[in-house]
């Protein structure tokens, strides 16, 4: 299987708090990739959910992942 590798990077418009929590739930993505993991440890994605919500902003993007996330649990 072809590993899914992100080259991306948060947008420097973005709070410096909100792109940092992409960059490591990105990075944290290619590790698992990279290394064959099951899954990402769910603090990064806890981190980046729980920043996410200080900017309402962004509360639909927030809810949309979750509705994801959700998805993938059941």
């Amino acid at each position: 299987m072809k590993k899914r590798i992100i080259d991306k990077k948060a947008n420097e418009w973005l709070p410096q708090d909100l792109q940092n929590a992409i960059n490591t739930f990105v990075e944290q993505f290619n590790i698992m990739e990279e290394y064959d993991l099951d899954h990402i440890p769910p603090e990064y994605l806890v981190k980046l959910f729980k920043i996410m919500s200080k900017y309402p902003q962004y509360n639909n993007v927030l809810l949309d992942l979750i509705s994801i996330m959700k998805d993938k649990v059941e």
